[in-house]
């Protein structure tokens, strides 16, 4: 699967959850994050030996928390992991 085709998937992911829960950034504007996250999960923890996915999707969703509402916890971390864990499951299947 393409990148493109990556950030369609996860954008679409985002913009459903949008629909029934809490109403985040456009997906197309997250999906391209949290690809670069996602990637970018063994260069910040370089001694993580065995990730499990767990670890994975709370490092997606501090990011995407970082990102997106720096310096602010408006949305409670709990929401961010749901959020992360949606798109953990796309970026696995796809990735």
């Amino acid at each position: 699967m393409t990148r493109s085709e990556i950030e369609s998937a996860l954008a679409a992911a985002v913009d459903t959850e949008s629909r029934v829960g809490i109403r985040w950034w456009p997906g197309a504007e997250m999906a391209p994050v949290a690809i670069r996250r996602w990637s970018s999960f063994a260069r910040r923890h370089p001694n993580a030996k065995h990730p499990t996915t767990e670890d994975r999707v709370l490092d997606l969703a501090n990011g995407l928390q970082d990102h997106f509402v720096p310096g602010t916890l408006n949305t409670p971390l709990s929401e961010w992991r749901h959020l992360a864990g949606i798109l953990a499951r796309v970026l696995k299947r796809e990735m």
